[in-house]
Order: structure tokens, then C-alpha cells, then sequence
């Protein structure tokens, strides 16, 4: 069993998407120290995680608990949540943090939640700065991603689940951004960005591997 938990030694969504290049996140490198930039990441993971933990229990158990050192910036993320919650009532919550498998495709992912809006949809969401903006952006990875678990929990729960939803939620202040993604949009990212980005995740893997 891999250290993710899966019986396989596939890459994960993340880590296959890991090949594109990011242009803002270099530029960020290159205008920060190594070090201020290695704080800020393990911030944003700490806290990108606490604030998974906190929906996950809010969707499946109904509880709202905060234990974090990041406390303001998580529970802003979660107030954000919530007015999404406000604002869209016809979007129903169900099953939280699935473990997919692509077995056709060979690949791993964690889907952030399975919902209904009239039909199943699929959910993902992100925390992210307004910073000067009245939203968190969306980014083009986050359409890629959500491609991928639409694809893959389609193949391995044999459903056929066309809609998906990419919740971007706020952490500096209370606000989201959300995009919705349909069948022709969510095929095209799938077919030309990630199943490309997998070509080149495998072969850099073959090739460390003869090493």
C-alpha cells in the first residue's frame, strides 16, 4: 500500500498536474526569500487542511470546531463557507472526502465532496486571498483537477456525473467565487490538459526509475 493509502503506486491528481508550469507561483519565488516562501507554503497547507477537516465534519457530523493557531484565518475561510451555503440552498452537501481510482487512466485523487444541485454534481473547493479583489481567484489547475475526479469517480462508482462546482473560498476576509463546469468544458480539460500532463508524469517517472 502506497503512503497515500492506495493499493497502487499511481501518481496523485496533484502530483501528476505538478508538471505544468506556474507562472505566478515563479514569480512569487523570485520576488520572495526561500524561506519566507517555505513559511507561507507550510502555512497555506496547514491551514488548507484545517479548514478540509472543519467542511468534512460540518457536512458529515453537523459540527463546527476550530482548534488551530491559525484561528482568523480559518474561521474566515469558514464563514466564507457558510455564505455560500446561504446563498446557494439548491446546491445539497452529501458524502465528503472520497478516495478515487482511476484504474483505466491510473491515477489517484481525494474528492472534496459529492453533491446535488437537481442532479449529482461534484465539488471542489480551495481557499485563496482576495487580497485587492472582491473574490479569490480561480485558477486554471483548479478546472484541470476537477476534470480529473469527475473522470475518475465516474469510471470507478460507474456513474455519469456531467456537472461540477469549484469553490473558491476566502481566508483574508468573507467572500467565495464559485464556477460551474459542464460536460463539454470539463471533457476538454480532462482530454487535452490532464491526460497530457499524466503523459508527462509518467514518463519522467519511467525515467527516474531506470536511474
Amino acid at each position: 500500500m502506497s503512503k497515500h493509502g492506495y493499493d497502487n503506486d499511481y501518481g496523485s491528481v496533484t502530483q501528476i498536474l505538478g508538471v505544468l508550469r506556474k507562472i505566478g507561483l515563479e514569480w512569487w519565488f523570485k520576488i520572495n526569500t526561500p524561506k519566507s516562501c517555505d513559511e507561507e507554503s507550510s502555512k497555506s497547507k496547514e491551514i488548507g487542511t484545517k479548514i478540509h477537516e472543519v467542511i468534512q465534519a460540518h457536512i458529515e457530523k453537523d459540527m463546527l470546531t476550530i482548534e488551530t493557531k491559525y484561528e482568523e484565518e480559518v474561521s474566515n475561510a469558514l464563514k466564507s463557507f457558510m455564505l455560500f451555503r446561504k446563498e446557494h440552498p439548491e446546491i445539497k452537501l452529501h458524502k465528503s472526502e472520497m478516495p478515487l481510482t482511476s484504474k483505466k487512466y491510473e491515477y489517484n485523487g481525494t474528492l472534496d465532496c459529492k453533491g446535488n444541485d437537481g442532479v449529482e454534481v461534484i465539488l471542489d473547493w480551495k481557499t485563496g486571498k482576495c487580497k485587492k479583489k472582491s473574490k479569490p481567484p480561480i485558477y486554471d489547475e483548479y478546472l484541470y483537477q476537477v476534470s480529473a475526479y469527475v473522470s475518475a469517480y465516474n469510471e470507478q462508482e460507474k456513474a455519469n456525473i456531467e456537472r461540477a462546482y469549484i469553490l473558491s473560498i476566502a481566508k483574508d476576509r468573507i467572500a467565495y467565487n464559485l464556477k460551474l463546469l459542464e460536460t463539454k468544458q470539463l471533457k476538454e480539460c480532462f482530454n487535452e490538459v490532464f491526460l497530457s500532463a499524466l503523459k508527462i508524469f509518467n514518463y519522467q517517472k519511467r525515467k527516474n526509475n531506470a536511474r
